[in-house]
């Protein structure tokens, strides 16, 4: 074969990766700038309703909510709830519970992380400590 043909990203690529600029082969500035256009006009008009609270169907649907949220609500009465300070004892064992709580939680995600990053490091000890670590015969 003529090496003088041979492009010099063949040196790197093989054949089945191999780039052919050949102007028959070329696809045309205007269609790459009106693909890549409306590829991003098509994720900008998405992206800007992502946020928009939606419309109502109809004005009787809008009436409907306009007279159900503006209505005014009574005062409710809360009285039957009965309230009183703790005693020192009794938050003194509340908060040993929520320090249960949260110790256990604690170990347990401690736990759980531990789990996920042992194959990580099963990886890194066989890549540092193998016996053919460092033998690269190309």
């Amino acid at each position: 074969s003529d090496s003088s043909h041979c492009s010099p990203l063949a040196i790197y690529f093989p054949s089945f990766l191999s780039f052919s600029f050949s102007s028959k082969n070329m696809i045309s500035r205007t269609a790459v700038f009106y693909s890549v256009a409306s590829l991003l006009l098509m994720i900008l008009a998405d992206s800007s309703l992502a946020f928009t609270p939606p419309r109502p169907s109809s004005p009787v649907v809008s009436q409907f909510t306009q007279a159900t949220f503006s209505a005014k609500k009574g005062k409710e009465d809360l009285s039957y709830i009965e309230t009183r300070d703790m005693t020192r004892e009794e938050m003194q064992a509340l908060n040993k519970q929520n320090e249960d709580i949260m110790n256990a939680e604690l170990i347990g995600m401690t736990v759980f992380s531990l789990v996920l990053s042992v194959p990580m490091l099963y990886l890194v000890w066989v890549g540092f400590f193998s016996e053919t670590a460092g033998d690269f015969d190309l």
